[in-house]
């Protein structure tokens, strides 16, 4: 039989949640039954995967739009069966070309973030958010990563048949693989928070807190354009001795496995990733209601090893009276508090068979 052809569609090699998850699956991907072809649309970031060079295709232009009527061009040159989009602007415009080229071309988008919060903060993202409930129903299948998703895709009138939840995987066994943990040396609690240094992840609700806390120190790993702002709150907050920020770097994992507590202090996250990976390495998450996936993991992990605060003052609170842990010396990598995921093989099964299922439609 002949293999179907899928073309997955990136933004970037960026260091992601969204994109990692789309690596893996791409990286696993059935190679006898399934012809991967992975189209991005510039070479930003650090990520990387085994596909061959000939199947990857950079579109070479920083803006999407721009880069649209190349991709047309590409998706006449390859034909492919299944197109996978995770990333809405990259998607909307995917379902607006399938209606007026690419009729009978599979589309499968999968969901990053809850639409509400994350399509809201300015005029453009509230465009998408327009198109988003006008071009999604042309999609032929969606992969939501959360029940809360799932019921706010439903609650906007979509087909259930459509609607597929899968949670995000999680490489425990190369995760856990970790030669030393880097831990803030000395006394007290220690903190970490991984992710883009943006408004949506919320690191500055945090910093104020930490002067009302106190033996501690946080450490933030990631990059982004609201550093600057982050460095002077930091300042103004007096706080700099408390503070350490560190680039993007592929031993989070080991900062993560070295602290008491990952804080997750986002203001909206689809299933965010790191908080499953400090679960797997045994680090407590404190994080806020507001990232609602998070209650579908609520009762699969032991009691307080995934605390979501109200407000900023509970989480103070939270924090204040919380231990570090007793080898903060020499600390150790923890047992694994997640006991049920899924493996990056799992996951790519689960969209394999959703791609088998279209092609009989």
């Amino acid at each position: 039989m002949k293999p179907l052809n899928i073309m997955i569609i990136l933004p970037s090699l960026a260091g992601g949640g969204a994109e990692k998850v789309i690596l893996s699956f791409v990286d696993n991907l059935d190679r006898i039954n399934f012809k991967p072809t992975l189209v991005i649309q510039n070479k930003i970031g650090p990520l990387k995967t085994n596909l061959d060079d000939n199947n990857i295709i950079y579109l070479n232009t920083k803006n999407f739009r721009y880069a649209i009527t190349k991709l047309i061009k590409v998706i006449r040159l390859n034909k492919p069966d299944i197109i996978i989009s995770t990333f809405p602007h990259i998607t909307l415009p995917l379902a607006l070309l399938k209606i007026i080229f690419f009729k009978n071309i599979k589309i499968i988008a999968r969901i990053p973030n809850m639409i509400e919060e994350s399509l809201s903060s300015t005029f453009y993202l509230k465009l998408l958010k327009y198109f988003h409930n006008k071009l999604m129903a042309n999609v032929n299948r969606i992969i939501v990563t959360s029940n809360a998703m799932k019921n706010d895709f439903i609650s906007r009138g979509f087909n259930k048949k459509k609607l597929y939840l899968i949670h995000n995987p999680v490489d425990i066994i190369s995760l856990r693989k970790i030669k030393s943990l880097n831990r803030f040396p000395g006394k007290g609690l220690r903190f970490v928070i991984v992710g883009r240094l943006s408004y949506q992840k919320g690191i500055d609700r945090v910093i104020p807190m930490l002067n009302n806390i106190g033996n501690c120190h946080l450490t933030i790993i990631g990059e982004g354009i609201e550093k600057n702002k982050l460095l002077n709150s930091v300042l103004e907050h007096k706080v700099k001795q408390k503070v350490e920020f560190i680039n993007f770097t592929n031993k989070a994992s080991s900062y993560i496995a070295g602290a008491d507590y990952l804080l997750l202090p986002s203001r909206w996250e689809g299933l965010p990733n790191v908080a499953l990976e400090a679960l797997a390495l045994g680090t407590p998450v404190i994080s806020f209601k507001e990232i609602v996936s998070l209650n579908d993991f609520v009762s699969l992990v032991p009691l307080n090893s995934l605390r979501l605060c109200s407000n900023e003052k509970e989480m103070e609170i939270i924090l204040k009276n919380s231990n570090y842990r007793l080898d903060h010396i020499k600390p150790k990598i923890r047992n694994n508090l997640l006991k049920i995921f899924n493996t990056p093989k799992a996951y790519t099964r689960k969209i394999e068979i959703i791609m088998k299922d279209l092609t009989l439609e």
